[in-house]
């Protein structure tokens, strides 16, 4: 290799780290001026170089350029059909009655911890492990999970099925399955617990909690990424992205989105929530916020994972500790 090529390659590798996008550059421009492009652009993914030394052209190729298939979001959906066909045929019908939501695993609180008094445990629970199944009776913590699963019917079904495909493919893409997957869940048991805490007397069921995190969750890092990158065009390309999110989470506002005539609110404020803390501990912040701070971005990502952890130990508590449960 001669010298100034090899010169050339050492300086790229000690300067040059790949953005998180998958990118393929072609630049036609002088050594220094290459270099500076590349003091642009960060990450650490794999990428191959082609140094032209004549012309002093240089091919950057990402190694991740593979089309991108959203697993997670597409595994998720199907599971969401499977679930609902396992609920049809359990209740041998499309008119599912609660008690067919409660046996399977829907959020109702007095399955979830002890009814208030001695009385009222001595009158109803007998009945309660009956309508509840009698694992881990009354300490049902996994109906802070399993009700992300379970639809009423198919419009409530495909309500969420459109927006979760919509947001769910452009995070996978981003972040990946394994990180979304997580996220999803959170958020989904933090709408369940807010639901929990604010109608505790209610049944509750359907990934609208998950699908408002992960709505909150893209819109904030549309938006931000609005102020990270520097080509106008995509620019315009993140700013309609984040619109498309939106009308989402204007309707279920003011309309009954799912066409049940019920809708749980406070799980939607449990996900939204989630939504942004999470956010914030995983999205590239604009310079304009991390250099204002000494070591910015670690300090946020802190700032938000005790934010997380304190939520969920907080609202627990209160649930568990606090949070009376009758059946009279």
């Amino acid at each position: 290799m001669p010298t100034n090529t090899k010169t050339m390659w050492t300086k790229i590798k000690d300067k040059f780290s790949l953005p998180q996008k998958q990118i393929t550059l072609s630049v036609h421009s002088t050594s220094c001026d290459s270099l500076k492009l590349f003091d642009t652009h960060h990450d650490n993914k794999d990428v191959l170089i082609e140094i032209d030394q004549q012309d002093h052209t240089i091919h950057v190729t990402s190694s991740s350029l593979e089309p991108h298939c959203p697993i997670f979001t597409l595994s998720i959906g199907i599971f969401d059909i499977l679930v609902l066909l396992v609920l049809y045929i359990v209740q041998e019908g499309t008119v599912i009655t609660s008690e067919t939501w409660i046996k399977m695993g829907c959020k109702y609180v007095p399955c979830m911890k002890p009814l208030y008094s001695k009385a009222e445990q001595e009158m109803y629970n007998a009945g309660l492990k009956s309508r509840c199944q009698s694992f881990l009776f009354p300490y049902q913590f996994f109906r802070f999970f399993t009700p992300i699963f379970l639809h009423g019917d198919i419009t409530h079904l495909l309500s969420n099925l459109i927006y979760q495909a919509l947001v769910g493919t452009l995070l996978e893409g981003k972040y990946g399955k394994i990180t979304l997957g997580i996220c999803y869940i959170l958020f989904g048991f933090s709408a369940n617990v807010m639901s929990s805490l604010c109608n505790p007397k209610s049944i509750s069921l359907g990934a609208s909690g998950a699908v408002y995190g992960l709505l909150f969750f893209c819109i904030i890092d549309n938006t931000l990424r609005i102020f990270t990158i520097t080509n106008i065009q995509d620019k315009i390309i993140q700013f309609l992205i984040t619109l498309l999110v939106i009308p989402y989470f204007i309707l279920s506002i003011f309309l009954d989105v799912d066409s049940s005539g019920h809708v749980d609110h406070a799980a939607h404020i449990g996900g939204a929530i989630m939504g942004v803390l999470v956010a914030i501990f995983l999205c590239d912040m604009p310079a304009f916020i991390t250099t204002r701070i000494s070591n910015g971005k670690k300090r946020i990502q802190l700032i938000a994972l005790i934010l997380i952890i304190g939520y969920f130990v907080i609202t627990l508590m209160i649930f568990y500790l606090f949070i009376p449960v009758h059946l009279k």
